[in-house]
Order: structure tokens, then C-alpha cells, then sequence
């Protein structure tokens, strides 16, 4: 029995490690795409750049002589990895965490660079790279400021929001992540 026990056990997690990740890549064009569901299919994501100002992923592809190929989505509306959408604002990415009274979204090229492991949580940190919008086709602004604050705080339905994270010592993503979640 105990052999047993353990053959299952090794094979359960045999399996795990053949599972595949969704890498499956979309691209929409415009903001009318996505929302009609009208991505071009690209295969599998594999990577990224963002070097002055361009955008660029990088998908595997079945061809032969080429195993990958690069597309340029500075000005293009988003693109999904999976079940993750990533809206591009001034040719930058931002993930798209939360949808409900407003749109949450996070670094983009920090939460990329977790897709393909090359970076940890801590990357979302870096920069303002936290932003809310009213709809996913609306301007975005950075969140928590003052503009925010200015834009959206007047809202009752996201007072409790605001004073959350008013309370907070440190605006760390992880805490305002917290707030937004329990206010959203």
C-alpha cells in the first residue's frame, strides 16, 4: 500500500511538471476589437521589448527556416497572454488587474517579465506604473495621487477606496492592490 502510495504521488507530480502554461497570444488593434473579441491569434508568446518608446513581443511560430517572429504593438489597442489582458497606453503595457466601479491596472513590462521568469513581484514597484481608468477605453491616471484623488474621489461608491488607502504608511502595490480589491 505504501508503494503505492508513493507511485501516485510521483506521478501526480510527473504530470504537473508536463503541465503547459497558457502562453496563448492575442492581438487587438482597436479598442472595438477587443471588445468584439477580434484579436489576431499569434500562437505563443516568448518574450518582449520595450526599448525607446517601441514595443515589441515576441511569438513562436510554425514555419520553416523560422521558429519566432517579432510584432510591433506601439500603437496598437492590447494584447492578451492567456487570461491576461494588457492595454497599451503611450506605447507602454499595463496589465489590466481589476475590473468593477473602475479599471486597476499595474506594470505591464514588470508582470510580462513574471510571464517568462525573469523577474519577481518586486518589479511592479518601479515607476508609476499604477493606474485607474473608468472603462477599459477611457484616459487613465496614476493611482494614488493627487489627480486621482481629484478625478475619482469625489465618487461615494469609491470612498471607502480612497480612505484605504489614505491609511496606508507605505503605498506598496501589494497594499493598494488590497484596497482595491476590497473596494472594487
Amino acid at each position: 500500500m505504501k508503494y503505492i502510495f508513493s507511485f501516485l504521488l510521483i506521478g501526480l507530480l510527473s504530470f504537473q511538471s508536463f503541465a503547459k502554461d497558457d502562453f496563448s497570444l492575442v492581438v487587438y488593434n482597436t479598442y472595438e476589437d477587443y471588445k468584439a473579441g477580434k484579436g489576431e491569434s499569434l500562437y505563443e508568446f516568448i518574450g518582449f521589448d520595450w526599448t525607446l518608446g517601441l514595443l515589441h513581443v515576441y511569438y513562436k511560430v510554425e514555419r520553416k527556416g523560422k521558429d519566432e517572429l517579432r510584432k510591433n504593438m506601439t500603437n496598437l489597442y492590447g494584447f492578451s497572454v492567456g487570461d491576461q489582458f494588457y492595454r497599451i497606453i503611450k506605447s507602454k503595457p499595463y496589465r489590466v488587474l481589476m475590473e468593477g466601479k473602475i479599471i486597476y491596472y499595474e506594470n505591464g513590462l514588470a508582470h510580462l517579465n513574471m510571464l517568462i521568469g525573469g523577474e519577481d513581484e518586486y518589479g511592479v514597484e518601479q515607476g508609476d506604473w499604477h493606474l485607474i481608468s473608468d472603462n477599459l477605453n477611457s484616459d487613465v491616471v496614476e493611482f494614488p495621487s493627487a489627480k486621482a484623488k481629484k478625478e475619482f474621489g469625489e465618487r461615494a461608491d469609491l470612498q471607502g477606496l480612497f480612505e484605504c488607502v489614505e491609511k496606508l504608511k507605505k503605498k506598496k502595490t501589494e497594499k493598494v492592490r488590497d484596497c482595491v480589491k476590497e473596494n472594487n
